[in-house]
């Protein structure tokens, strides 16, 4: 992604500092969350059961650590920087429907029912999902009015938001790389973890959301 800021004198360098801060964010969400703390519930893992104990012939696959995308953090990293924090929390909002998307496509028999699934998790959180999307409009308007030329540079909310989901490539790989057993299991375990604490994202990701509701600044 091109930064959109010409090199102003007195306000360029604030502007096109947060610029690269998202721009690298969007492009290196993945890499946040397969570093984070493993969360109390696990892709694979459906809300109550206990991860198994492997013997050494039992023939049972232990359960692997988290992905990269397994669920939103439960313990949030915010920085008090909009473009970081917002770049971090739309990542995690649209795991949520890439996830689906992605067992439907490898797991069809799974799909009427993860699909349904997501559905009741947007129908609960919906409002959510819309104020964060509209973050989109609310930097295009920012950049646009610090710099007159970022329209003329193709700098856009689309182009934004393509980028953003740029990261579900990444997703995709990460759930393939895992044996076909553990894949699928976390693919059966995806309405159940729906329902968790983690994924009610409004409230799991507080410290994020605070700092996108400042706004741009």
């Amino acid at each position: 992604m091109t930064c959109p800021f010409p090199p102003e004198a007195g306000r360029s360098t604030g502007a096109a500092r947060k610029c690269l801060v998202l721009a690298g964010l969007l492009g290196g969400a993945a890499a946040a969350l397969a570093q984070s703390t493993a969360p109390s519930t696990a892709w694979g893992t459906p809300l109550g059961a206990a991860a198994s104990a492997p013997g050494p012939a039992s023939g049972i696959v232990a359960r692997p650590a988290p992905s990269a995308f397994a669920t939103a953090r439960a313990s949030s990293g915010a920085t008090g920087e909009y473009f970081h924090d917002f770049g971090e929390l739309i990542v995690r909002i649209r795991s949520v429907k890439w996830i689906e998307e992605i067992c439907s496509e490898a797991f069809p028999a799974t799909a009427q029912v993860n699909e349904r699934a997501y559905d009741d998790w947007l129908m609960a959180h919906g409002e959510f999902v819309k104020e964060m999307e509209a973050q989109f409009e609310v930097i295009e308007r920012y950049w646009a009015n610090l710099s007159p030329r970022a329209r003329g540079e193709g700098f856009n909310a689309k182009a934004l938001s393509a980028k953003a989901d740029a990261n579900r490539a990444g997703l995709a790989q990460d759930f393939h790389a895992t044996p076909a057993t553990v894949f699928q299991r976390r693919c059966d375990a995806y309405p159940a973890v729906l329902l968790s604490p983690q994924l009610d994202l409004e409230k799991s990701q507080v410290d994020y959301l605070a700092s996108v509701r400042l706004g741009p600044r």
